[in-house]
């Protein structure tokens, strides 16, 4: 969604600046007077401050950024001053990006404006999610309490990525080696011992000549691979980056056997923990649903999500809201409607993403469990193609001498 930029004078007349999220700017400038602003100015790109500095650009990983804001809810939990807690936080991160990042959030604070505010100067930094948290927390008088539940946010994003990486190590690793070493043996290893078969004069049999074939292309025509490998690879991604091909590859995800199953546990976790996070905090429903929106990845489940926050708009209620969209399982919707019953949804929906965390750690046991014999077939069946193709013209020639 674009990004604006934005100068406005609030309710006491001070002006202040910041970053929103619209999708046009005339809805950007209605979501301010919505937030008893009014706007001097507005643009889709930033103009000021450290949104234009290289290290307002540069990502920070969820690890990081999880360890830094424990850190800063420490800080104020031992009753420092936010100030002071950004200022000594500035000098103790290792991340260069960060620290700077964090020097900047300090002159903000010292120069009066909202804490929020200042971090809506770094949208590549600080996303949605944490300007709404950090709000609730400044308006609620509970700014530790805010920055503890997204530091917990942030440890368990890291640890579900920690474990989908873990998982896909060992598998990739296998068949990166499988290939490298397939193209070593067709590259250097068969061409010398094709001009053996050459020199026999006999017909080769179809998978020695398939094999002598594949050889010759890569040993002569290796530099076209190359290029044609970067430039797929390129295109591929240029192509994943675009809407379109963001769209299909979420489709596919939804799809594909498995991975289907995986990837709604890992949206439905992320879904549960962020708004129970957030509504704990105290964050307005229809606010909350719209932040988690923009956190789920997957495009399918987000306009689920979507249509969730326009029934809760007409009076629908949450669980009612999940079920109608046929994309939460029925578990998720049974749990929400017992948090509404008892007043307690945020505490129903920290439950649901426990549960699916764990539903999570299952899945990928099982995908890596029946992924490992697939890989070795896969692996072996190569192995077997090259060395067939090998022996077959050797066997012919010892059955001529006979």
């Amino acid at each position: 969604m674009p990004q604006f930029f934005y100068r406005a004078k609030d309710s006491s007349l001070h002006l202040v600046e910041g970053m929103i999220e619209a999708e046009t700017e005339a809805a950007a400038i209605t979501r301010l007077g919505s937030q008893g602003m009014f706007p001097v100015s507005i643009s889709e790109t930033a103009q000021k401050g450290s949104a234009n500095r290289p290290w307002s650009r540069a990502r920070i990983s969820v690890g990081t950024l999880a360890y830094t804001t424990r850190q800063l809810s420490d800080l104020l939990g031992g009753g420092i001053p936010l100030l002071n807690a950004l200022t000594l936080l500035s000098k103790q991160i290792e991340n260069p990006h960060l620290a700077r990042v964090v020097e900047q959030l300090a002159e903000a604070v010292r120069d009066g404006r909202a804490f929020s505010d200042a971090l809506g100067e770094h949208p590549r930094v600080f996303p949605p999610l944490y300007l709404s948290m950090v709000h609730a927390g400044e308006v609620g008088g509970s700014l530790e309490e805010a920055l503890a539940r997204l530091a917990d946010l942030g440890e368990h994003e890291a640890e579900l990525r920690g474990r989908i990486i873990n998982a896909a190590v060992y598998p990739v690793f296998v068949l990166v080696v499988a290939l490298l070493l397939s193209a070593f043996l067709i590259a250097w290893v068969i061409p010398k011992l094709s001009e053996v078969f050459i020199e026999s004069g006999q017909q080769l049999p179809l998978p020695t000549r398939i094999l002598l074939a594949i050889s010759a292309s890569l040993t002569h025509g290796w530099w076209a691979y190359l290029v044609g490998g970067i430039v797929g690879w390129w295109l591929l991604k240029a192509w994943l980056a675009s809407e379109i091909g963001k769209a299909a590859r979420d489709h596919l995800l939804m799809a594909l056997p498995g991975i289907r199953t995986l990837t709604r546990q890992i949206e439905t976790a992320r879904f549960a923990r962020t708004l129970g996070a957030m509504m704990g905090q105290g964050v307005p429903i229809l606010q909350a649903l719209e932040v988690v929106g923009h956190h789920v990845s997957n495009r399918l489940l987000r306009a689920a999500v979507g249509r969730v926050q326009e029934a809760v708009r007409e009076g629908s209620s949450i669980a009612g809201a999940l079920e109608a969209t046929g994309q939460f399982p029925l578990f998720v919707s049974n749990m929400v409607a017992v948090g509404e019953e008892s007043g307690k949804i945020d505490t129903s929906l920290l439950k649901i993403a426990t549960t699916y965390e764990r539903e999570v750690d299952r899945t990928i046991r099982t995908l890596t469990t029946v992924l490992e014999p697939v890989l070795l077939l896969f692996v072996g069946g190569m192995v077997m193609f090259i060395v067939l193709a090998m022996l077959l013209p050797v066997f012919e020639i010892g059955l001529v001498v006979q």
